[in-house]
């Protein structure tokens, strides 16, 4: 399937632009502008064996409690490109990868946080094999702030080539 050029615009407790629910595989996500609002909110969300995606030129702005701009959680294989994520609220994480998540391609992405406590990306739970580079991270933030962030059994990933300020 194509997801392409949609204005998306969620609120309430949970919010999700775009869900691609348990092996949803081989989709096109491209040109489309999501904000989410509310205490948690969810620019793309991949979850459980939702693998080989291409996730490219979306713009995506979230505000709330907790934002993520791309969460992904178990998923595989799959094409980050050229997505301009822009957090805010109390946490923010611009790329959230974490629970046997692998072999993704992430590159050419904007990202900017600012928030109590932000993450540019952020690698948690057996995140491996992903490759980053070429990226532009921004933290704005009142306590912690964090361009790239690994967590428990991240492993064996590379990162090149990008550029982190706050």
């Amino acid at each position: 399937s194509t997801i392409q050029s949609n204005t998306i615009t969620t609120n309430g407790s949970s919010g999700y632009g775009i869900y691609l629910d348990t092996s949803s595989n081989s989709n096109i996500v491209q040109s489309n502008n999501i904000t989410t609002s509310g205490s948690t909110g969810y620019g793309v969300f991949l979850f459980d064996n939702s693998n080989s995606n291409t996730l490219q030129s979306n713009t995506i702005t979230t505000n709330g409690s907790s934002g993520y701009g791309i969460y992904l959680y178990s998923s595989s294989n799959s094409n980050i490109s050229s997505n301009t994520i822009t957090t805010s609220g109390s946490s923010g994480y611009g790329m959230y990868l974490i629970s046997t998540v692998y072999k993704n391609l992430v590159y050419n992405n904007n990202i900017t946080t600012s928030n109590t406590n932000n993450y540019g990306i952020y690698l948690s739970r057996n995140a491996y094999n992903n490759t980053f580079y070429d990226n532009n991270i921004t933290t704005k933030n009142m306590s912690g702030s964090y361009g790239i962030y690994l967590l428990d059994e991240a492993v064996n990933n590379t990162f090149y080539r990008n550029t982190i300020s706050s």
